[in-house]
């Protein structure tokens, strides 16, 4: 992959809270292996026929994020555009809701995220 069609993103992970009886997710930073401690990421809208909702129209808020390296990330992980490594409390803007390796790619599948 073209290193100027990389986007560099910082990964999440979160811890159930219960506060008053009600459960809400924590977010915290997860420092990858690298240099960075971020991934870099090549981030596409794949528009195809299993991309639609049940009235006809393309669903833009699903991402196919591929790479040939080898990062620590796992479904329910969040994915962020923006430095989240020194903020507190965040929410991540994407969801990696699975993470197939195809040959010696891996695609995380990513959904829109908007809280809980």
């Amino acid at each position: 992959m073209l290193s100027r069609d990389l986007t560099e993103v910082w990964i999440s992970y979160y811890e159930e809270v219960k506060e008053h009886g009600e459960k809400s997710k924590k977010w915290y930073f997860k420092p990858l292996d690298t240099k960075t401690k971020t991934a870099f990421l090549n981030m596409q809208h794949d528009v195809n026929e299993l991309d639609r909702n049940s009235a006809g129209t393309i669903d833009y808020s699903i991402i196919n994020a591929r790479t040939t390296m080898n990062y620590d990330i796992q479904k329910g992980n969040g994915i962020s555009l923006t430095d989240i490594s020194n903020q507190e409390n965040f929410i991540p803007d994407y969801i990696v809701t699975d993470n197939p390796k195809i040959g010696n790619t891996t695609l995380y599948k990513l959904e829109k995220y908007n809280g809980d």
